[in-house]
């Protein structure tokens, strides 16, 4: 598993306290390119932020939330852990390329305005 919480190799995302819930809901987006369903997985005090990547989505029309797992069992130190299961919309491509396309000019007209103040 990569330092981003992504398995390379499954159609999982760890939601980890170190990052920020946007980070998650751009790097789930990136994943939903290549994959239909997608496992968002978090424990403890991450669940609130993988709720919201999973809301996010759901909001933008990007996927639609199929499944809420919840469990404390399986686990020695009894830590909540949650699993939504998302799956990729059919309006996703077009979607995803408007959002990536609103995002970069954006920063582009954010980096014009710097220096245009320098």
């Amino acid at each position: 598993m990569g330092a981003d919480g992504v398995d390379r190799a499954s159609d999982r995302l760890n939601i980890q306290g170190t990052k920020t819930p946007m980070f998650y809901v751009s790097l789930a987006e990136k994943i939903l390119t290549d994959e239909a369903t997608l496992h968002i997985h978090a424990l403890g005090s991450c669940i609130e932020a993988c709720v919201g990547v999973a809301d996010k989505l759901q909001r933008n029309g990007l996927a639609k939330i199929v499944k809420i797992k919840t469990d404390k069992s399986g686990r020695s130190d009894k830590t909540a852990q949650m699993v939504i299961s998302v799956e990729r919309t059919p309006e996703f491509a077009a979607l995803y390329a408007e959002q990536k396309k609103a995002r970069e000019e954006k920063a582009a007209a954010a980096e014009t305005e710097e220096k245009t103040e320098a």
